[in-house]
């Protein structure tokens, strides 16, 4: 998960050619209006209560590794013929149109729903189809249209609408905001299933929560209209016996979200001590757990060791969590029933990095280090949201953090096959010397393409969050050359050529922003 953002209104949609052919296919003009403004942030659930699979060797081989040091880019598994795109968008648009007909009964309304729901499933719609879908149905004023019709109070109705609208607001940012903007009237309509948990109400707070999942996923400056809605309901839900295991996994996520700006108030709920129950159970699914383990390493990692995640640590959560989820993230894949953002991956490995003893656990992990490695390479994928940009800044964070209890650093090609172990030299024992396995292997060509290749790519990048970090990563790795810099910004000051404090907060300070905010005095 993460904090730090805000988000403008929704999109408009663009007036371009291929959208001014759907009009013409549905018979619409469409104005050429101001394009869609991106925001950021999340992970988002999926029906399917699958187990995640286990991460072997093979899988995370260093063939993904490209000559430019980073991740090859990700390939659409939907491959379209030209047009088809077109021809996906203005079948669904054929049911928006039944939808905002005036002349469709309620049944028909809830059908066309709920073939709009499973046609925006991950994996059914490439990503430019679905972008033009959403801008599409915006235009249509879609959103405002189907909010209307959870107010007629019919269960089944507002089940269909909650569902549509959270499928809506899956993986878009400007679809996420359109919802947004109305949320007032729908927590209006759900807030009495939200004061007491009913085994009566599950299925419209099942197709609530998920909502509020989508939604708190990519705007975290919704949480606000958020909290008050589900506070009196998650602990309920997580204890309650009948409920289940996807009610229970999509509310951990939704607090998993939330945590990212109301922490304070979720560790006043004493929210971990529940969840570190559930994980701790044995016989609990995947999709049962959720993202419980990332909830309670939000909530209360820092500098310094906590029970709570030693607890984890006991359960051997890098192994057996950490490194499966960053793994589908990377893929794109699903993981216990969701799909995870790199941001909300990417914070978990910062967390937990800024504990000395939590990072030498990641660093002890080969198939940890191998995939934040690649993570940190992933400006090759294209962005799912705009938040991946921050993610990716947190990812290299999590490599400074390692990098400064020197748990990570460059290492020199191999070569004949062989590694030599750091910190000894050969001769010294017998495990000076040793075949590497394959997953070893892969670790210390990714060290090499990264330190060689990635990082100074990574300095050049065109987000300023992410040329800062790599920034501050280069001069932890070289804090020689940045002492003998401040050393000559000492003779300067001293033989009174620059003002004290200027060459190391306001000339040093833009090669390695993290001087910035440090006192004038050496």
């Amino acid at each position: 998960a993460a904090a730090h953002w805000s988000h403008g209104g929704g999109a408009q949609l663009r007036g371009n050619s291929e959208e001014r052919r759907l009009g013409e296919v549905l018979g619409h003009e469409f104005e050429e209006e101001e394009g869609e403004e991106e925001g950021s942030v999340g992970a988002e659930p999926e029906e399917s209560e699958e187990e995640e699979e286990e991460v072997g060797e093979e899988d995370i081989g260093d063939s993904d590794f490209d000559v430019d040091g980073g991740l090859q880019p990700h390939q659409d598994s939907i491959r379209r013929r030209p047009g088809e795109t077109e021809e996906d968008v203005a079948q669904l648009m054929m049911l928006v149109e039944e939808i905002m007909a005036r002349s469709t009964d309620t049944v028909r309304k809830r059908i066309a729903l709920e073939r709009l729901c499973l046609s925006l499933r991950p994996g059914m719609l490439n990503v430019e189809a679905r972008r033009m879908f959403v801008r599409c149905a915006m235009a249509r004023g879609v959103v405002r249209a189907v909010v209307h019709l959870i107010e007629l109070g019919v269960t089944d109705l507002a089940c269909a609408a909650s569902n549509f609208l959270g499928d809506f607001a899956f993986n878009s940012d400007a679809g996420a905001r359109a919802v947004l903007e109305v949320f007032d009237r729908i927590a209006a309509c759900f807030r009495h299933i939200f004061s007491t948990l009913t085994l009566a109400h599950l299925p419209l707070l099942d197709s609530a929560i998920l909502l509020c999942v989508n939604i708190a996923a990519i705007c975290p400056s919704g949480h606000q209209q958020l909290v008050p809605l589900v506070r009196p309901v998650c602990l309920q839900i997580l204890q309650h016996p009948k409920v289940t295991d996807k009610l229970r996994g999509n509310t951990i996520l939704l607090l998993a979200n939330l945590s990212t700006t109301v922490g304070a108030e979720l560790r006043e709920l004493r929210v971990a001590d529940v969840l570190l129950d559930l994980v701790s159970t044995s016989g609990t699914s995947g999709a049962g757990k959720s993202v419980a383990e990332s909830v309670i390493i939000f909530l209360h990692g820092g500098r310094q060791p906590c029970p709570e995640i030693d607890m984890l640590m006991s359960l051997n959560v890098v192994e057996e969590y950490c490194v499966p989820i960053v793994d589908r993230t990377l893929r794109c894949a699903e993981f216990r029933g969701m799909y995870p953002h790199l941001l909300y991956t990417a914070r978990l490995f910062q967390v937990l990095a800024q504990c000395r003893e939590y990072a030498e656990a990641l660093a002890a992990n080969p198939k940890a280090v191998l995939l934040l490695l690649r993570a940190c390479c992933s400006h090759q994928r294209p962005c799912t949201v705009e938040s991946d940009l921050e993610g990716r800044r947190l990812v290299l964070e999590a490599v400074r953090s390692l990098a400064r209890f020197g748990l990570l650093r460059p290492t020199a090609p191999l070569s004949a096959g062989c590694s030599i172990n750091a910190g000894h030299h050969a001769g010294e024992g017998d495990d000076d010397w040793k075949v590497p396995s394959p997953v070893s292997v892969a670790v210390d060509r990714a060290k090499e393409v990264f330190f060689s290749r990635s990082l100074p790519l990574l300095l050049q990048d065109e987000h300023p969050g992410i040329r800062t970090s790599a920034a501050n990563l280069w001069a932890t790795l070289n804090v020689q050359t940045v002492l003998r810099q401040l050393v000559v910004g000492m003779y300067l000051e001293a033989d009174g050529r620059v003002p004290t404090g200027l060459f190391k907060t306001r000339v040093l300070a833009f090669l390695y922003p993290f001087l910035e905010a440090c006192r004038p005095e050496y």
